[in-house]
């Protein structure tokens, strides 16, 4: 009788102890499983936010949270205005916005963020256009460069030169600076291949887009 009671007794013990361990095993699972979904949720976030650095995406929402930036394609077809005849300028555009695109090489020195001289008669041209045609439209600089030199290193660079062209554009061409924001994206977003030096010349470019108000 007592070796059955004993019997009995470490049968339930080891029945106790391995309902114990799937318990905790479960937990633990369940635990794994909220951090990879919560893990999971925020790369999904990363990948699908426009304000995501990590891909240079355009923001969606600017400052008075109006979403209509998110729908922006920087890959409109080309317009043929008068006033840039000429010029350095390519202007993209369709009803709701349009894109002046400037290469790196008109507008700044290789590796500097200081406005030349001579790329200021197409930044006047580029106001005066704005001034025009979209009165008191939202108005964003995006900065672009190859994909030579380290990604945060581009990002900066991408960074001053934007900021550069708001400077500029709010001092000499009579734009608000609450209506231009900057938005560098460095690598990121290349136009062209990087493999050749056509391709990353093509790339290294400053865009200003512009909402029809």
């Amino acid at each position: 009788m007592k070796k059955t009671l004993l019997y009995l007794t470490c049968v339930l013990a080891v029945v106790f102890s391995a309902c114990d361990n799937m318990s905790t095993k479960t937990e633990a699972t369940h635990n794994e499983a909220s951090e990879a979904t919560a893990d999971t949720a925020v790369a999904f976030e990363n990948e699908n936010s426009p304000d995501s650095a990590a891909d240079g995406s355009i923001v969606d929402v600017d400052a008075s949270g109006d979403a209509d930036w998110n729908n922006v394609d920087m890959n409109l077809p080309n317009v043929d205005w008068p006033e840039f005849k000429g010029s350095d300028v390519e202007v993209r555009g369709n009803n709701r916005y349009s894109v002046y695109s400037v290469g790196e090489d008109v507008l700044f020195d290789t590796d500097k963020a200081e406005i030349r001289k001579g790329a200021e008669e197409n930044l006047r041209k580029i106001s005066s256009s704005i001034a025009q045609r979209h009165k008191d439209g939202q108005v964003r600089v995006y900065g672009y460069t190859d994909a030579q030199g380290s990604a945060g290193y581009n990002k900066d660079l991408a960074e001053k030169r934007a900021e550069a062209v708001k400077n500029w554009l709010q001092k000499n061409g009579n734009i608000a600076a609450s209506r231009i924001s900057v938005h560098p994206v460095g690598e990121a977003k290349p136009t062209a291949s990087n493999e050749t030096a056509k391709g990353r010349q093509q790339n290294r470019r400053v865009e200003i887009v512009v909402r029809n108000s």
